[in-house]
């Protein structure tokens, strides 16, 4: 089992729980995440974590699911489909992990424009509630 493989199958069980120790173990300290609506990477352990909650929060993961995934060695590509109210919303999730199976790169990208637009607007109420 490469180490994609064995990461994606820890995501597939757990990506859906909210669970804070579960981003802890597997988020690398100096990783680095791509929010579809900012240009510049976000750096470090503590705000992709606040991302991915919010995101967490933000996409209806009754409705969620992945519907493609291609793996490398320690590259996922994860497309996954939704519904905000009413706008379906397509995207990928691009993950690098390290040899120690920690994300060091998350990049999410998004598309439609009302899609994104909806996850925007639905991503921001979320990070509110957080902080």
């Amino acid at each position: 089992m490469t180490p994609a493989e064995h990461f994606l199958e820890q995501w597939m069980n757990n990506f859906t729980k909210h669970n804070e120790e579960f981003l802890d173990s597997i988020l690398d300290d100096d990783v680095n995440f791509h929010s579809p609506a900012l240009f510049k990477p976000l750096p470090g352990k503590d705000l992709t974590k606040l991302y991915l909650m919010a995101a967490s929060d933000t996409f209806s993961l009754g409705q969620f699911k992945y519907v493609r995934k291609i793996l490398d060695e320690d590259q996922l590509c994860l497309e996954f489909e939704t519904m905000i109210d009413d706008v379906v919303i397509n995207g990928v999730d691009l993950i690098t992990i390290s040899k120690e199976s920690k994300i060091i790169d998350f990049k999410v990208m998004i598309r439609t424009t009302k899609g994104l637009q909806k996850v925007q607007e639905r991503m921001i109420l979320a990070l509110e509630n957080l902080s």
